[in-house]
Parts: C-alpha cells; structure tokens; sequence
C-alpha cells in the first residue's frame, strides 16, 4: 500500500462525520435555538409580572422558570429591565396587531357599534391567545424610568384607541353618554380581561358583552 492509498484525515469516517455536524450548526440554525431561547425568557417573563408585578420579578425567578441558569438570560438581555421591556413590547405589538386587523376587515363606512364590537372580538382573543402578556402589559406596575419609555409610549397607543371607539360609539348614541368614555373603557377591557382569562371562550366572551352592551353582536360561531 502506498501513501496515497491511505484515506486523508478530511475524507475519514469520523471527521467527515464531525464536518457533518459542524455544518448543521450553521449561524441560521444558532441563530433559531437563540431564537427559541429568546422566547422562553419572554415567556417566563410575562408569567412572572403577570403573578407578582414588575417590581415583584427578579432575573433569577424568570431564568428558573424558563429552566436556564441566570448567567444565561445575560446573553440575550442586557439587564431584567430590559428584558421586561422587550416583553411588554411583544405583548403590545401583538394587542395592537389584533386590534388592527379587526378593524381593517370592518368596512369603511360601519357603524360605531359594528366597529365596537370588532374591537371587543379582537380584545378577547388577544387575551384568550395572549394570556400573561395581557396581564402584564394592562397591569398597574408598568415601568416608570426611561427603560420603558417604549412600553408606556405603545400602552398610550391602545388604550387611546379604545378610547376613540368608544367615544365615537357615544357620539352615535350606541353607548351612553352620561359616563366618562375613559371609565367606559376600563369597564369593557376589565371584563373582557376577567372573564376571558377565567377560560372561557374568546367568542362566548365577546358576544356576551356585546349583548350586554347593546351592539347586537349576533350568533355565536359554531
């Protein structure tokens, strides 16, 4: 046998084995387990502040609950206030994303009442789908320093349009007028967050304060 009868070290079983699993760690599959890292600590962050509050949830109890040490949170958040942030920002991005296509399937020229009522749809399922995040991002303890400037600047942003709806919903004699539409709203959006965190469905919840309201929200689903 000569020299160049013999397999190179590159060509041997093994270590054509490990160049196998060398490519499979490419930076697009890294960077999904980072990904997937990412949203556990999201995660596990909404169930924290949904239970004990912002002020109440420390880095260690969300690396333990999203079962990593919490040296690891670090490498993707710089601090426990900045990864309660990104997640408060998912929570309203995603509220606001239902609320949106709520409404875009509503057309133009419907009633304050039909536009009401997709809202309240949208809300309830956002809570039903959402479950923590809309309990942490509709809680009193939401951050007051600069860090969650971004937060508070999307929280503005929903419940300003809740607060048109049902404003324009007052306007065409839909709702009454007799109460401020800011109390209305907070009204409307406790229920829904109460009872439809209770389990029930997303649909019976909507029709139900519908009803209640005197939107005629129709049948439900089936």
């Amino acid at each position: 046998m000569t020299r160049d009868d013999i397999p190179a070290a590159a060509d041997s079983p093994a270590n054509a084995s490990q160049a196998s699993r060398a490519s499979q760690a490419s930076p697009a599959s890294q960077a999904s387990k980072g990904d997937r890292t990412r949203k556990r600590l999201l995660d596990a962050a909404a169930a924290e502040v949904a239970r004990h509050g912002v002020a109440g949830t420390s880095i260690n109890a969300i690396a333990a609950a999203a079962g990593l040490k919490t040296g690891s949170v670090y490498f993707h958040f710089e601090s426990r206030d900045r990864l309660v942030e990104a997640m408060l920002e998912e929570g309203l991005l995603a509220s606001l994303a239902f609320l949106d296509s709520a409404l875009a399937a509503v057309p133009e020229n419907a009633s304050a009442a039909t536009r009401l009522g997709a809202a309240i749809r949208a809300h309830a399922t956002a809570v039903h789908e959402l479950s923590n995040y809309t309990v942490a991002v509709l809680g009193p303890s939401f951050p007051r320093d600069a860090a969650g400037a971004v937060a508070r600047k999307l929280r503005r942003n929903y419940v300003s349009r809740w607060t048109e709806l049902v404003t324009e919903a007052q306007g065409a004699g839909v709702l009454t007028r007799d109460a401020d539409p800011r109390l209305l709203r907070d009204l409307i959006l406790g229920a829904l967050n109460a009872v439809s965190l209770a389990g029930r469905p997303a649909d019976d919840v909507a029709l139900a304060l519908q009803s209640l309201l005197g939107l005629g929200g129709g049948k439900r689903k089936t």
